[in-house]
């Protein structure tokens, strides 16, 4: 009668302790996803960071110097650790005697991208530079 209550005990034992074990790497998982769901996040804000500094960047040159992308012009910009593939291309509208750019701005943050497309008027005259729009394009 002495040793039967003893097997009782141990399987109780055990019992408790599997579930407790279950719930630790239960919660691991949990704790493992979510941090990666965050680290996500800021790789995709980094990204559009990157990209928009591409534009941005693409945009004072061209203020600068109107003939700037006359002939498409592609270069790769590093912000940190992190890098954007600017492509300007440029247009003229005769009719209304202005320049218009297309810059396309690709931000690279680890594995998360982000592919910007701005249009920018110039005016031929007078070297004023406009932001007609800036898209957000999805990536192929």
């Amino acid at each position: 009668m002495i040793f039967s209550r003893g097997q009782i005990a141990l399987s109780f034992i055990l019992l408790v302790s599997g579930v407790i074990i279950e719930i630790v790497i239960a919660g691991s998982f949990v704790t493992y996803f979510l941090s990666n769901s965050g680290l996500g996040e800021r790789l995709q804000s980094r990204a559009a960071t990157v990209a928009y500094s591409g534009l941005w960047d693409a945009l004072m040159k061209i203020s600068r110097n109107r003939d700037f992308g006359a002939s498409n012009q592609s270069y790769g910009l590093m912000v940190g650790s992190d890098s954007a593939t600017v492509d300007v291309s440029r247009t003229f509208d005769s009719s209304a005697n202005i320049y218009v750019y297309t810059v396309s701005s690709l931000g690279t943050a680890g594995t998360r991208d982000k592919n910007l497309v701005a249009t920018a008027v110039v005016s031929q005259v007078t070297g004023q530079v406009q932001l007609q729009s800036v898209v957000d394009q999805a990536l192929q």
